[in-house]
């Protein structure tokens, strides 16, 4: 659940529950059930819904966290 619907808000949300430091999470990345991937905003996090269902991939890249979601 996200404090705020919003990219920050999602951050926090998995810099908490993961123990990802924050201030290291570089890109996050949505991609969608035909493989499609997107650079995540605001407006992308506020359209999911409560029912979506993703996968969290983590990679560390450079010192900083690439997250990617990915629809199942």
């Amino acid at each position: 659940m996200l404090k705020t619907p919003c990219l920050k808000g999602l951050m926090e949300a998995i810099s908490d529950k993961y123990d990802v430091p924050f201030d290291k999470i570089g890109k996050i990345f949505k991609k969608c059930k035909k493989g499609i991937l997107v650079n995540m905003d605001d407006n992308i996090v506020k359209h999911y819904s409560n029912e979506d269902t993703f996968q969290l991939q983590i990679e560390e890249v450079g010192g900083s966290y690439k997250l990617t979601l990915t629809e199942i």
